[in-house]
Order: C-alpha cells, then structure tokens, then sequence
C-alpha cells in the first residue's frame, strides 16, 4: 500500500512540472554552449554586449539590463501580494477576516521567526563557511558563491513547495517577508559576507571606500530588484483588478512565465559571449563552484527538514499535553512559557495522539517507546526545508554582473546556482513525497 501511493506520489510530481521546468537544466548548458562558439566565432558581438555608454542607472549595458530585468518579472508576478492587504485589514477590522488573521499569526509566528532564522543567519552563513573551505584559492569564484547565498528564494520556492505539497498559505507569507528583505538586507550582507568578514580589498574599484561600496550595492538593488518587483506587483494588481485572480493565474501567467526563462538564458548567453574562449581553459577550476552549491543545498535541506520536523513535533505534543492537563484539573496555566512536559507512563498512555491505528506494529513498538514524532506537521516542515535550501539565483545572478561584470568569475560562478538548484531541488521534493508516505505526520 505504502509503496504503490509513493509511486503515485513521484508520478504526480514529475507530471505537475512544466516541460520547460524540467528542460531548465539542459536549456542552461545549450545556453553556455551557444555563447562560448559566438565567442569564438564571432569575437566583434562581445563589443555590442559590452558598450555601457547608454546606461545612466548602472554600469551594464542596455541590452543586458533589459535581459536582467526581464528575467526577474515573471516571478515576482506569482507572489501573492494582496494577502498582505488581507492580512493588513483583518487586524484592523472587526470581521471575518481579523479572526482569519489572528488565527494565522497565532497559529505560524513561531514557523516565521524560524524561517527569518534560517533564511537570514544559517543559509549565508553555512554557504560562506562552504565556499571558504572548497574555493579558499579561487578568490573570484568564492565570491559569487557566497553571493547566491545571500540571496534567498522569492520565485521557484512557490513551484518547490506546491510539488511538495507543503504550506501554501505559509510559503506565500515567507515569500513576500523575504521579498522585502532581500531589498533591505542584500546591500549590506554584501558588504559584510564579501569583504568585512574577509578583509579583502574591493578589487573591481580600487578607488571605492565601504560606504561607496554600500550605495553602489544599495543602487543595482534598486535597478535590478526594485524596478521588477515593482512591475510585478503593478501587474498582479492590475490583473486581479481587471480579469480576476482566477482567470490571472490560468490565462496571463501563463503568457508571461516563459519570458523569465528567456530572459535567464539571454543573460546566460551574454555571460559566456564576454567570457569568451578563456573560459574553456578555467573550465577545471570553475567546475569546483559545484563542490559547495551541492553541499549546501543537500545540508540545508536535510537539517531543515528534520530539525523543522522535530520542532514542530514538540511543539504539536506540547500542545495535546497542555490541552490534556487542562481537561483534567481545575489549575489554569496563566504563564506563556511552554515548558517541556514531564508525566508518567499511565498518563501518557491517556493522551492520544490520533495516529495509532494507522501505524505499522514497527511503528506502534517504536511509538510506544516515545521516538516517534508523530505529531509533527508535514506541510510546515516540507515549506520551511524549501524555503531555506532555495535562493534568489535571477538577483545573485544580476548584482554580479553590475558589480563585476558579464565576463566575471563571480557572473560564471552565479550561473551555476541555477543549474545545479533546478534538478536538485527537484530530486529533494521526491524525497520528500517519499518521507511524507514513509514517516508517520499529523496532518497527514
């Protein structure tokens, strides 16, 4: 039984992809190619690419900004900004929508603190020690690796976690919170990851002090993060206001999700263009970029899913316990420290969980024993895992190529992000169908 509803479950998420979601990879590399033999063949088109004479807002050219820009639209358009509006007038109204409100901070403050925990102090920091410890002579590279890093995932998180089948309504709110972040905290982390943690010179712009280096962040932030997510909202609202959510999602998003793609492989193919036939003579030395992407990715995951998984067990059992205690004496607990239970075996036997009956005689042994976590919730320890493991690869992408230009190790090494994240990713919400039919959950 188990094992005919895991291969049902792994069918129905490779059939739920798009067919350019599942391309994404191999359109990735055909786009390295392609530019590399124009780069070789037709050496005069790094000039046209190159020529930032025309661009007032930043130091890229016209046609690659155009192609930045592009790119990060579309999936700024998917974010769900009115459940802010939502959200908003439900704690300001006494209606239907204040209880709806209240009930989800109540119910997902602590998934949100741990998720601002995850994606804002552990994320940047474990791929920053990665880098470091498998590219500490590449000094290029290691910077456009820790730079995907910082960037934490606003777009391709929503396709993760839908095939996950975890939280939509708590991956929209981290979505839209890391949204916001990412334009606050980006320019600074970028100054603090790239070169006060590291003591390294600004090596683009001998001239340029931190403070320079911080507007000049803050500025690209604005070009390639504030002007498409602007658009995106401009586009949502607009779309939701005119041809309803419904038609929105099955009629315009549709028409503009693939642009995105383009976008990304134009930008893609501009890099290897300006990079020229040089890169295949580095080529040994920038595959070692895939050493700490795939470690992070697959520790990030891991460590997420099952300290989430954990946490939320606890959480969940702490909460039957208390509610259990209540029931059974007249004391009401008036103190908001939730502190880790401690009762007999008698009494644990009372407090029912709910899952026993569907357990394996395996499982119930091991139940009875405490290890279980049976109480854990599925859909938030699935949209936290993804939330965490998944970055902005578009924004990382972007700020490298302002910063050090299309031609730059830190542009090639952002490149991979997106190469690598698509089929890991991909092979982790198998992974975690397969955890969701194997390990017994709450809400499952």
């Amino acid at each position: 039984m188990a094992t005919t509803s895991l291969k049902r479950d792994l069918t129905q998420v490779f059939k739920q992809m798009s067919l350019l979601d599942k391309l994404l990879p191999i359109l990735i590399v055909l786009a390295i190619v392609i530019g590399i033999i124009i780069s070789v063949y037709a050496p005069h088109a790094q000039s046209i690419f190159n020529n930032t004479d025309n661009n007032k807002l930043t130091s890229v050219s016209v046609p690659l900004t155009i192609g930045l820009v592009v790119m990060m639209i579309p999936p700024l358009c998917k974010i769900e900004y009115e459940q802010v509006y939502t959200f908003a007038t439900g704690i300001n109204n006494n209606n239907s929508n204040n209880r709806k409100a209240l009930y989800f901070v109540s119910k997902h403050w602590r998934e949100i603190v741990v998720s601002l925990i995850l994606n804002w102090i552990v994320g940047p920091f474990l791929m920053f020690g990665l880098a470091w410890a498998t590219l500490f002579n590449e000094k290029e590279y290691r910077t456009g690796i820790i730079m995907i890093g910082m960037a934490r995932c606003i777009a391709m998180v929503l396709i993760w976690n839908q095939l996950a089948m975890g939280s939509n309504d708590l991956c929209a709110i981290l979505v839209i919170i890391n949204s916001v972040l990412q334009i606050v905290l980006y320019a600074p982390y970028q100054v603090l990851f790239c070169y006060v943690m590291t003591n390294e010179s600004i090596e683009f712009a001998t001239d340029l002090d931190m403070g320079d280096l911080f507007v000049l962040v803050l500025k690209n932030i604005g070009v390639f993060l504030g002007i498409p997510l602007a658009s995106g909202i401009l586009i949502r609202i607009l779309a939701l206001l005119t041809v309803g959510k419904e038609r929105f999602n099955t009629k315009v998003l549709p028409w503009i999700s693939p642009w995105a793609l383009v976008g990304l492989l134009y930008t893609i193919m501009v890099i290897f263009i300006s990079k020229g036939d040089s890169f295949l003579h580095e080529i040994g030395e920038s595959l070692k970029c895939f050493i700490p992407l795939c470690l992070y990715f697959v520790i990030m995951w891991f460590a997420t899913f099952f300290g989430v998984r954990w946490y939320s067990n606890y959480i969940n059992y702490s909460k039957i316990v208390s509610d259990y205690e209540k029931s059974t004496t007249e004391t009401v607990n008036t103190t908001m420290v939730v502190e880790e239970p401690e009762f007999d075996e008698s009494t644990k036997l009372l407090v029912k969980c709910g899952c026993e009956e569907k357990l394996t005689p395996r499982q119930l042994e091991q139940h009875s024993k405490g290890r279980l976590q049976c109480n854990a919730s599925y859909s938030s320890t699935a949209t936290q895992a993804f939330t965490s493991a998944s970055n902005n690869f578009e924004l990382s992408l972007a700020i490298a190529i302002a910063l050090y230009g299309e031609g730059s190790k830190q542009a090639i090494a952002a490149v991979y992000g997106p190469l690598l994240e698509v089929p890991i990713l991909l092979l982790l919400t198998f992974v975690a169908r397969y955890f969701r039919v194997k390990l017994v959950w709450g809400d499952t």
